[in-house]
């Protein structure tokens, strides 16, 4: 796991290529408040199953722990909501209710206990090999493939697990189309970041190109966003409506 210096040295390093300021100080206090929870949960368990994060998440509700790492993040966040109303909060939150008071708070707990279980398995078990943009942790879409040598990997926005979805060549993870006259990439001058499309599903990614660009890899989905500035230059067949979350 990275330190939080690492953290906000990568945004202040990378933040000319996304393209949008950053609040810093904010995405330093949720960093600060998720790498305190997952530290308390190395402290708490010597060992856990791995086949399952559903699973672990009910383990920890059962025994009262997410309730109040929710309502801990809630008194950091200035939300202040009580143990008692953790479970309605973060039911509001999943339902994509984030007006409620707490929601924002809620998600920020359950993204630290989801990324400390992502590691766990990524340095146990190591990384899935799977043509697909859905991560095989937590079940999250995402939109950002990063480059490591001969290999492309989706990185999850949510857990930050990584799984690779080819070696060599760029292959669309939603569909997995090889071919390379149907996959179009489009980058920076300096191959930096790209926007790729698939106009066999009609679907686009971004791809973090520049192996250079060294950062904790749960900031690789915000850095990654900064190609979407290519994206008036897709297709029409492509939607231009994709959500850029």
């Amino acid at each position: 796991m990275n330190t939080i210096e690492e953290f906000v040295f990568s945004l202040r390093r990378y933040n000319h290529l996304i393209g949008f300021k950053i609040d810093i100080d904010v995405a330093k206090k949720i960093e600060e408040i998720q790498l305190g929870i997952i530290k308390n949960i190395e402290t708490m368990f010597n060992e856990i199953d791995l086949s399952d994060l559903t699973r672990f998440i009910s383990k920890l509700s059962e025994n009262g722990m997410l309730q109040r790492f929710i309502q801990e993040v809630s008194e950091a966040m200035g939300e202040g909501i009580e143990v008692a109303d953790a479970d309605k909060v973060l039911k509001e939150a999943l339902d994509g209710n984030m007006n409620v008071r707490g929601a924002r708070s809620s998600l920020i707990a359950l993204q630290a206990v989801s990324r400390f279980f992502a590691d766990k398995y990524l340095g146990t078990k190591g990384e899935i090999k799977r043509e697909s943009a859905f991560c095989p942790i937590c079940g999250s879409e995402s939109k950002t493939m990063v480059k490591e040598g001969n290999r492309y990997k989706m990185i999850c926005h949510f857990c930050g697990y990584k799984w690779t979805v080819s070696e060599g060549i760029i292959v669309c993870p939603y569909c997995g189309n090889k071919d390379s006259f149907s996959l179009g990439l489009f980058t920076d001058k300096e191959r930096r970041v790209g926007l790729a499309y698939c106009q066999n599903c009609g679907t686009s990614w971004r791809i973090v190109l520049d192996e250079t660009i060294k950062a904790p890899t749960i900031t690789l989905p915000l850095i990654a966003i900064g190609a979407e500035k290519f994206r008036g230059s897709l297709p029409n067949a492509i939607d231009s409506g994709v959500d850029n979350a």
